[in-house]
Parts: structure tokens; C-alpha cells; sequence
């Protein structure tokens, strides 16, 4: 096999593992995990603690599925400092925004991420 297909193959697998564990996790983890009694609380806040469980989780997908971008940029010979820092930011730019959505400006990583992303965009641009 070339390499083309070895990096579409490998970008096809990871977005599908990003799809997988996302759906995976609301649909078998978040309703036993969230049913226990004894879940430590952040914040001593049992939504607050889900919402921060809950985006965690679904960010290793948004993470997943920055990566199979890249893959593919590098796939189609395109991944220069633009494409690959244009992905990048723009990953870093949605999680911190799922961040500051789902838990609010009380979880500190939000604002983080969006600098990240800003700084990243810019400076690739």
C-alpha cells in the first residue's frame, strides 16, 4: 500500500474512534457513572461535576478528530505551517469554547485553550 492510503486509512480509524467513544460513553458510562451516590464533586456541585466529566470526555473525541485532520493534510501532501496551524488552533479553539458552553466560565481551561487556539492561528497564519 502507498502512503497516501496508509494515512487515509489511519485518519478513517481515528475519526471513527472519535465517533465511537462519544457515543459509547453517553450511551453505556455517563448513566452508571452519574447514578452513583458517591461521586466526588468538584466545587461540591453534582451537575458542575457532570457537566466537567461529560465535556472531558467528549473532548479526547474533538482531540481524536484534530489529529485524523492532520493526517489527512499530510495525506494529501498539503500540510504546510497553514493547513497543520490552522488545524491545530481551530481544535484548540472548539474545545475551548465546548469548555466554557457545557461547564461556564468557572472551569479555568477555557479561557486557556482559547489563547492557545488564537495564538496558534495567528501565528501560522
Amino acid at each position: 500500500m502507498n502512503t497516501t492510503v496508509l494515512l487515509l486509512l489511519a485518519a478513517a480509524v481515528l475519526s471513527f474512534i472519535g465517533f465511537a467513544h462519544s457515543y459509547l460513553g453517553e450511551r453505556f458510562v455517563f448513566g452508571r457513572l452519574f447514578a452513583l451516590r458517591d461521586l466526588p464533586l468538584l466545587h461540591h456541585d453534582r451537575r458542575y461535576t457532570e457537566l466537567v466529566i461529560r465535556f472531558a470526555w467528549h473532548l479526547t473525541s474533538v482531540a481524536w478528530w484534530g489529529f485524523a485532520a492532520v493526517i489527512l493534510a499530510l495525506s494529501g501532501a498539503i500540510a504546510t505551517t497553514h493547513v497543520v496551524g490552522a488545524i491545530v488552533g481551530c481544535t484548540l479553539l472548539l474545545t475551548g469554547t465546548i469548555i466554557v458552553v457545557t461547564a461556564g466560565a468557572r472551569h479555568p481551561a477555557w479561557w486557556l485553550f482559547l489563547v492557545a487556539g488564537a495564538l496558534t492561528v495567528f501565528a501560522t497564519w
